[in-house]
């Protein structure tokens, strides 16, 4: 399958022309026909004969920029075109370091059903796929279908993950595993792409991505992030890890692993990390809802549970949630004078625990950064919590499978 970063164009059927106004229509934007015009250089009579004929064909659907999809101009135009929608549903498969989430999704991004169950630890790839793939079917089944029904699936991955590879820290011969069983339940994590297994079980169109990446397009396109180009999301709950969206697109980087936030050192000598350094983030900071709640209180507490002193206004809380967001504060400081971005969005899964943690960050980047690009970074809460990874699930998936579309992400 081509990467969902790089245009795809369908040449059967469709002239150089077309093909123009709809790569313009990537990553479901609306557009005038006047904003086409502007955007590929044609003369505006031959973009309206152009949409005459994509809208005959089904290809693309006048709609509202109030409908919830990206406008790249100033303003809303009264309409527009956009990217027609395939029929049927997503099938989401999305993992965490603690969760499995699964969920039969419509094009639009509204949710048809879904299910989530705990890991409880487990490392077992197969297994876990297993489990995920029964749960999918449970979700499909409340919708009278089947998984095998949907036009696409996705799969989020927690962890640094390439594509056609699998996770690449942590990769272990398998004599090496045969012989010391022990190490399954430190690098069994998606040592293998999951994707052909996914595929040929259903018997669909299939793709993986980083669930930290997943979540950044969510919230770029039905979230805090709709409307800015560049933007840095940051995954803190059941893991640690960085989405970035620069110019209005997802960037992967060399390999597929820009954004693994949870291997820049923050401690010269500290913890031993599974990359094989110290003193990385996820080593030094990783799972803090989870370790907070272990710690610091008479009995272990939930993410809900902190989240819920956070909202009381229980101070202790409060200072710890703060600290900790200066600690990401400085580790991301430096990455916001390389990228100038306009936010930083952090995981909504924070719920009231999102206000003091970004108090915190704000005094470390006001401090550690020229305040004129300082200024410029605004700090936001994610809008859509375990939504995220959904909605941008849709998204990846409507970037490789709408019939007559461009790859938008």
């Amino acid at each position: 399958m081509t990467p969902p970063d790089v245009p795809v164009i369908p040449s059967h059927g469709t002239t150089g022309n077309e093909r123009l106004v709809l790569a313009a229509l990537r990553g479901g934007v609306v557009l005038s026909r006047a904003e086409l015009s502007a955007t590929t250089g044609l003369p505006k009579t031959t973009v309206t004969g152009i949409a005459n004929r994509l809208l005959q064909r089904g290809m693309v659907v006048e709609h509202t920029a109030d409908a919830g999809r990206r406008h790249q101009g100033r303003g809303r135009p009264a309409s527009g075109l956009a990217l027609a929608d395939p029929g049927g549903l997503v099938a989401v498969l999305s993992f965490s370091h603690t969760t499995i989430r699964a969920a039969a999704v419509g094009w639009d991004g509204t949710f048809a059903a879904y299910r989530a169950i705990d890991i409880h630890g487990d490392r077992d790839q197969q297994r876990l796929t297993d489990q995920g793939l029964r749960l999918l079917a449970e979700a499909f089944a409340e919708t009278g279908s089947t998984p095998e029904q949907a036009g696409f699936a996705v799969i989020g991955v927690p962890a640094a993950f390439e594509q056609g590879v699998g996770a690449v820290f942590g990769q272990v011969p398998d004599a090496t595993r045969k012989a010391v069983p022990e190490l399954e339940k430190l690098f069994g994590w998606f040592r293998s792409d999951p994707v052909p297994t996914v595929a040929e079980r259903l018997g669909i169109p299939a793709m993986a991505e980083n669930y930290a990446n997943l979540a950044a397009l969510g919230e770029a396109t039905a979230g805090a992030g709709r409307g800015l180009d560049d933007f840095i999301y940051i995954k803190l709950v059941e893991g640690v890890g960085a989405g970035l969206i620069l110019g209005g697109r997802l960037h992967r980087g060399a390999r597929g692993l820009a954004g693994e936030l949870a291997h820049v050192q923050v401690v010269r000598n500290g913890r031993w990390c599974l990359c094989g350094s110290r003193g990385c983030l996820a080593a030094t900071y990783g799972g803090f809802m989870e370790s907070i709640g272990r710690s610091t209180y008479p009995r272990p507490l939930s993410a809900a549970d902190i989240r819920g002193l956070a909202a009381a206004g229980e101070v202790g809380t409060r200072r710890i949630l703060a600290d900790l967001g200066r600690g990401f504060g400085r580790a991301l400081a430096d990455v916001c004078v390389m990228l100038s971005p306009e936010a930083i969005i952090v995981d909504g899964m924070l719920g009231a625990a999102a206000e003091p943690f970004l108090t915190g960050m704000r005094d470390a980047i006001d401090h550690r950064m020229p305040s004129v690009m300082a200024q410029a970074v605004q700090l936001l809460p994610g809008a859509l919590g375990e939504r995220a990874e959904m909605l941008g699930a849709v998204a990846l998936a409507r970037a490789g499978q709408l019939p007559g579309a461009t790859a938008g992400w």
